[in-house]
């Protein structure tokens, strides 16, 4: 779904669901997602965290590329319109994202709607794509075998349809 929201506007798309549109992982995740969100916390101490807590089985660059783009994933969702959980901050007199700690973590930086965080996040990008002119969600459908250009007689290995 993400894919098909930032394709240029010159593409189409269409996203093929084996069930209903709301069946997959994306819908049932309760957690949170974890993001450098507050003042007090860094890419860096996110970076670490999750290196230490992947014992050596996370690519470094990787780990990086996804924590440094977590904020601007998280603003965009929230431009979507999912609403993750707000809380009144005392000191600041404000309203402000309600993050918690969990396993790995040594910052508050897990953002959450209730423990439905997936079922928010499938709904509103799930909204965005009704929108969206140039993708077509079709439910109870299977993709058999995509079609190369070489198979039909093209010097090329470029996918042409499905």
């Amino acid at each position: 779904m993400t894919l098909a929201l930032n394709l240029p506007p010159s593409l189409s798309a269409v996203i093929l669901c084996k069930g209903q549109s709301t069946e997959g992982s994306t819908y049932y995740a309760q957690g949170g997602v974890a993001a450098v969100i507050d003042s007090y916390d860094s890419v860096e101490s996110h970076i670490r965290d999750t290196l230490d807590a992947g014992a050596g089985l996370c690519h470094e660059d990787v780990v990086r590329f996804t924590v440094e783009r977590s904020s601007a994933v998280i603003s965009w969702l929230v431009e979507l319109g999912v609403k993750f959980d707000m809380r009144w901050s005392q000191s600041d007199q404000k309203s402000e994202f309600h993050l918690t700690q969990e396993g790995g973590h040594s910052h508050r930086r897990v953002i959450h709607a209730a423990d439905a965080t997936g079922r928010e996040i499938s709904l509103a990008l799930q909204d965005a794509l009704q929108q969206h002119p140039n993708v077509k969600v079709r439910e109870h459908y299977v993709g058999v075998d995509l079609i190369t250009a070489d198979r039909v007689g093209q010097n090329s290995n470029r996918c042409i349809g499905a």
